[in-house]
């Protein structure tokens, strides 16, 4: 069946046209469902007022009526079909799209939820071993990444042949600095915040914030262009810290790097994830090596008497970026996997 599938972000919306395939099992389990991306278009979400714009348009510049069941994974908490964005002055309602959009059926997640039912859909060159661990086939899947915001989310095998997704809102958890120096960060960061989480550190606005505060913390200037762009247009800004070879840029992303392997750690202990923990978000992509370099794969260990149990952890990085895409689109096609959410 063709779908709707959406993937919405503080950033950007990704939308497709999608061909779903679902087959049984030989037990009449369900497998992994066959999902190919027909169209995809990419939109700037702060040049929309909604997402029911964002789909008429996507509907106008493909000139086709759109298909009779969407799924939308939207980066915020999903309450009774309703979603207000965290990073984005959205109110995203099932309801009002099914019929604004003259839909028969309109499912609506949050994104990491919709993440966790894309990932058995990625292909195996598109995940970058950080540990390789020892894969348990039955275990709990840690699932969190980095874009504009961090997001947490949770899967567990159940009776039948499929994964619960469970998302959270895990990266507003208060961030936890583990020295001096990420206790300096953190007193920086309170001077401009009531509440520090994860987020605050582990996300786009999050590199450029670890920059600012090293470079208080050094005494050494930003560099000139990061602190045009800091100043000036914060949303280009995280791509400079990434880009750039200048020594505090690197030292900003290395930080980066071991804060998110503590917090992906944290949560792969609190999920017991012996089926793997998955790096996902649109930063850890750019920066593969930065994340292979060895600080991020210690402080995923760093935690004392579990490092053993740590070690057993397989954990990739996503490189797919449509993964999301794909979860979506099962979640438009398959009742079994919307009733996942509840």
């Amino acid at each position: 069946m063709q779908v709707l599938a959406g993937d919405i972000g503080g950033t950007k919306t990704l939308l497709a046209l999608a061909e779903v395939s679902l087959q049984a099992g030989a037990t009449g389990s369900r497998d992994a469902p066959r999902i190919e991306l027909l169209e995809t278009r990419r939109y700037e979400s702060a040049a929309f007022p909604g997402l029911g714009a964002v789909c008429q348009a996507f509907a106008g510049d493909l000139r086709t009526a759109l298909p009779q069941h969407a799924g939308f994974g939207v980066a915020g908490p999903v309450v009774d079909g309703r979603c207000q964005a965290t990073n984005l002055p959205w109110v995203i309602d099932e309801r009002d799209l099914r019929a604004s959009l003259g839909l028969a059926s309109v499912t609506l997640a949050n994104d990491f939820l919709a993440l966790g039912l894309g990932i058995a859909a990625v292909k195996p060159p598109d995940l970058v071993a950080l540990n390789e661990g020892i894969h348990d086939p039955q275990g709990p899947w840690a699932i969190i990444g980095a874009g504009t915001g961090l997001g947490e989310a949770m899967a567990f095998s159940m009776p039948g042949g499929y994964r619960r997704i469970l998302a959270t809102e895990g990266g507003h958890a208060s961030f936890a600095p583990r020295d001096e120096r990420e206790m300096q960060v953190l007193r920086i960061l309170l001077r401009r915040f009531d509440h520090v989480s994860w987020e605050r550190v582990l996300s786009g606005e999050g590199l450029v914030s670890l920059a600012e505060a090293l470079a208080e913390i050094s005494g050494r200037p930003l560099p000139e262009r990061l602190a045009e762009l800091a100043r000036d247009d914060r949303a280009h800004a995280p791509a400079e810290v990434t880009s750039s070879s200048d020594p505090l840029c690197r030292e900003a992303v290395a930080l980066f790097c071991t804060l998110y392997g503590a917090e992906a750690g944290n949560f792969a202990l609190k999920t017991l994830a012996t089926g793997g923990v998955f790096i996902a978000g649109g930063i850890a992509p750019r920066i593969v090596p930065a994340l292979s370099s060895g600080g991020f794969r210690e402080a995923f260990l760093g935690k004392g008497r579990m490092r053993p149990l740590l070690e057993r952890m397989p954990v990739h990085i996503i490189l797919a970026a449509d993964a999301a895409l794909l979860g979506a689109a099962a979640l438009a096609a398959t009742p079994r996997q919307r009733e996942s959410q509840a």
